[in-house]
């Protein structure tokens, strides 16, 4: 965990912690450690409204346990440790720079936050650039739904931890669970996308094992996400 800082406090007079949730699939844990080091550097670059930021490794080497499942012991853990807010980090992804700095006007206004898509390869530019043709700044539901999900929104971006609580991960998927919970998300809580980067997807190194998937297992799994959420929504 980063070195408090007890000179940082809320609006409301509480200083705020983040713990920062990476499940570790199986080749990633060379990545994992690349990381950690990001978020290490973010909280050091400046850490915005929080006086500490932990970073939670949650192995999963041999594909026993799954992505969600381990992101939801990550939640359990945010709840028993009094952390406020969480941020997901995939194990091959890296925190931007500035990330906790930008969300700083916005975490008494949102429970959960999300960046602009930047991307790069395993071994390229770290800053990144910015994916084209993606959704634009938003606030709202529909817009998510309107938008091809390839261009949407992505893991990394920061959550209130009653609210990710209170959604979790569906850890009988092992492809679309991050969709199943955006939309849930989204449409239960105070939700926006900003126009900041909060971290850099690095394509090419996706996890392998049991439970992986490729891009078209994804899509195909993230279409009948949207069929049941749009059809369970009318049916309200």
């Amino acid at each position: 965990m980063s070195e408090p800082r007890k000179d940082i406090e809320h609006a409301a007079g509480k200083p705020l912690r983040c713990v920062v949730i990476t499940p570790i699939g199986p080749g990633h844990e060379i990545l994992a450690t690349e990381a950690f080091s990001s978020v290490e550097a973010a909280f050091r670059n400046d850490p915005g409204p929080f006086a500490a930021v932990a970073s939670l490794p949650l192995p999963d080497l041999d594909g026993e346990h799954g992505r969600s499942q381990r992101r939801n012991d990550g939640i359990d853990y945010a709840l028993a440790n009094g952390f406020d807010w969480i941020f997901f980090l995939d194990a091959d992804d890296l925190m931007a720079p500035d990330a906790f700095a930008a969300v700083a006007t916005y975490l008494d206004e949102y429970d959960a936050i999300f960046g602009m898509i930047a991307e790069t390869t395993v071994g390229g530019p770290v800053e990144g650039t910015l994916r084209p043709n993606q959704l634009e700044p938003t606030t709202k539901l529909i817009d998510v739904l309107r938008t091809d999900p390839f261009l949407s929104l992505q893991m990394g971006h920061f959550v209130r931890t009653e609210a990710a609580a209170a959604i979790r991960f569906d850890a009988a998927l092992n492809i679309g669970e991050d969709f199943k919970y955006y939309l849930q998300l989204w449409s239960r809580y105070r939700c926006a996308k900003i126009d900041r980067i909060l971290f850099v997807n690095r394509r090419g190194a996706h996890s392998s094992g049991p439970r992986s998937g490729d891009g078209g297992e994804w899509r195909t799994a993230v279409k009948r996400v949207f069929m049941e959420f749009i059809r369970q929504s009318v049916g309200r």
